[in-house]
């Protein structure tokens, strides 16, 4: 199935629709932020649209923070790599949690986003009473106005499946937003 120029032109009368889920022909949800993806790829060069296991936070993606818990690592973005090298540090985590999931049929418990330097990322840390500190390693449940803290130096791939195994287990202490 193609994505063609009445897809791209369905963006531009996108703004005043709450939502767009976009289904494989077996009726099964590829994504449920159909609407956001169109109105970032107007060319439907991602076209269907099958989620990343990694996101970048962005105003256009921040709505997803309020769908469930959401481990977000923030990182100092004026080094144009740090961003991607937190992507790919946190990838094969997401990546194994999306799979065992998947596997069950069921979704995954957590998105997962790298926050940079941006008025939304400061506007996000206001909210939720977050430090400045980067790297800082969270995960924000906006229904549940909880959040989950992991405050250190270093964050490497041990660090974020420790962290993510623990709040999956039910083991972290939430700190209310």
């Amino acid at each position: 199935m193609g994505c063609g120029w009445a897809l791209a032109k369905l963006a531009l009368s996108l703004a005043g629709i709450p939502t767009l889920i976009v289904l494989d022909p077996q009726g099964e949800v590829i994504t449920r932020q159909g609407r956001v993806e169109v109105l970032n790829d107007e060319d439907c060069r991602g076209f269907p649209w099958h989620p990343k296991p990694v996101l970048e936070l962005s105003d256009s993606n921040a709505v997803q923070l309020n769908e469930g818990p959401c481990l977000v690592l923030f990182v100092d973005s004026e080094d144009d790599g740090e961003s991607e090298a937190a992507k790919q540090l946190i990838q094969p985590i997401a990546e194994k949690i999306i799979a065992k999931y998947k596997a069950k049929e069921e979704e995954a418990p957590l998105l997962f986003f790298v926050a940079g330097e941006d008025d939304m990322t400061d506007s996000l840390r206001d909210y939720t009473n977050l430090p400045e500190a980067a790297p800082l390693l969270t995960i924000l449940d906006m229904s549940a106005r909880a959040k989950y803290v992991m405050d250190v130096e270093e964050i490497t791939p041990a660090i974020v499946e420790a962290f993510v195994n623990d709040f999956l287990a039910e083991k972290l202490k939430p700190e209310p937003i």
